[in-house]
């Protein structure tokens, strides 16, 4: 992260999503930040054009506008993942649940944002598949205090929104993982997390919006 003379920007939907775990981050490292928020329609349609009508003037002349979007000072970020490196430097190797982590973070996208309108009718199927993945997190945390072992990572950060995101949708998911409900807990318990985590029901509704 560089150090900018102004806050940074983070462009997103006004939905938790994706910037969620990058909202942390930056509460986390205690970055000032703004928000841009692009407010989608309604359903069915969820029109998008507060988005595309700006998409490829709002960054400039930068090639690749997307959301999520990171500017800090002269440097413009799109991609999630790419957003969460900058603001977080990973330390260590924790490829292997990230790449679990994305397997399942489509599955809850799919449902939290789906287009079908039958979310109750979806989450049965859900919930049994999301009991592999969570055994799996759980195999793989082990006995660690965090998932890329004693120091926190940003992996934490995008495991914790996922685990958080699915026990609002499931919520008793996480019933039969210990450690995954303590690791949670840990995070949670973090100053800075704690002290900002109310100001993140905001984009929060039953589904995991």
């Amino acid at each position: 992260m560089s150090i900018a003379s102004k806050p940074v920007v983070l462009g997103y939907w006004a939905i938790r999503g994706l910037a969620q775990p990058i909202r942390m981050l930056l509460e986390y490292s205690s970055i000032p930040y703004e928000e841009k928020r692009f407010e989608q329609g309604g359903a069915p349609d969820f029109d998008k054009t507060c988005w595309t009508d700006v998409k490829d003037t709002v960054l400039g002349d930068y090639p690749f506008p997307n959301l999520p979007f990171l500017i800090d000072g002269d440097i413009t970020v799109t991609q999630s993942n790419a957003i969460v490196r900058h603001a977080f430097p990973p330390r260590h190797d924790g490829h292997r649940s990230g790449a679990e982590g994305m397997d399942l973070r489509n599955r809850t996208v799919g449902l939290a944002y789906g287009r079908s309108g039958k979310f109750e009718d979806a989450v049965p199927a859900y919930a049994a598949a999301l009991r592999t993945h969570l055994q799996r997190y759980s195999s793989f945390l082990g006995d660690r205090v965090w998932f890329a072992g004693g120091e926190l990572t940003a992996c934490d950060f995008v495991m914790y929104e996922l685990l958080d995101q699915n026990a609002l949708m499931v919520p008793s998911c996480l019933e039969g993982f210990p450690t995954l409900k303590a690791f949670c807990a840990r995070f949670e318990a973090l100053p800075a997390i704690k002290a900002s985590k109310p100001q993140f029901t905001e984009h929060t509704d039953r589904k995991g919006g």
